[in-house]
């Protein structure tokens, strides 16, 4: 049986890690947020995300989308985040940057000891999400990132807009275009209910 005790040692660094691309958002330091809270965010968004295709009739493998979730920027814990504005503005660095973030997957893979095949088949599909379940986590990852900002006080609509955009761009290229729908569907939701900055108090609907 593989020996995972260097691996949850290594897993635990990521509570230390910082997504240090905020810094180029100009997030100041007192504020930025860690991989392990990221990671956990995420999965909970993509849980939601995928229990709602599944109820809606979407086959979705919900298993694996929570895989993807889990691991999708665990490369980050030996560098490779750079923020979605400057990676915009410089491709080149985009491309070198997510070269950085793959090897650092092949690199961690080791540590996985015989799953390591299988956490390389999920690092491919969190890099270049194509499958329903890699799109879904996708967007579970710019969502978390958006309410991210909202929760420090510093989401612009410029954000609002520029995610918007990137999640409509992958929905439209999903071959399951019902799941691609309900899933445009969503976003213009959650982009209006976030456009005017306007939200109402957690608990409003629940008084």
């Amino acid at each position: 049986m593989t020996n995972f005790t260097t691996l949850f040692r290594l897993l635990q660094l990521t509570r230390a890690q910082v997504q240090y691309g905020y810094v180029l958002a100009e997030i100041p330091k007192a504020n930025l947020s860690d991989l392990a809270q990221h990671h956990y965010l995420v999965t909970m968004n993509a849980w939601c995300l995928g229990r709602h295709l599944k109820q809606q009739g979407i086959a979705i493998d919900t298993e694996k989308l929570l895989e993807i979730s889990l691991i999708h920027d665990l490369g980050e814990l030996f560098g490779g985040d750079i923020s979605m504005p400057y990676a915009m503005a410089n491709p080149a660095a985009r491309t070198l940057a997510k070269e950085f973030e793959a090897e650092n997957h092949r690199y961690i893979a080791r540590f996985f000891g015989d799953q390591s095949e299988y956490f390389a088949e999920l690092t491919e599909h969190a890099r270049q999400p194509q499958t329903l379940e890699a799109v879904v986590a996708k967007i579970a990852d710019y969502v978390e990132v958006t309410h991210y900002k909202l929760y420090i006080h510093c989401l612009t609509p410029g954000d609002v807009t520029m995610v918007t955009k990137q999640l409509i761009t992958m929905c439209q290229k999903l071959e399951d275009t019902a799941a691609g729908t309900l899933l445009e569907q969503f976003i213009a939701e959650w982009s209006a209910s976030l456009a005017d900055g306007k939200l109402p108090e957690i608990f409003e609907g629940s008084k």
